[in-house]
């Protein structure tokens, strides 16, 4: 039996929310459930070398 994922409907499981306005913001409700990765796999080079 597959268990259904359910889907943030403020942010789409994107972790940001993007308001009427123009701003943006972290997703509060994902934050608090503990749905947000708090390490990115997308880590920019910052041509520091040892």
């Amino acid at each position: 039996m597959e268990e259904k994922k359910e889907v943030c409907e403020k942010c789409h499981d994107t972790g940001i929310v993007k308001e009427a306005n123009g701003s943006i913001h972290t997703c509060w409700d994902c934050m608090a459930a503990g749905r947000l990765n708090q390490h990115s796999d997308k880590l920019p080079d910052s041509k520091i070398r040892l």
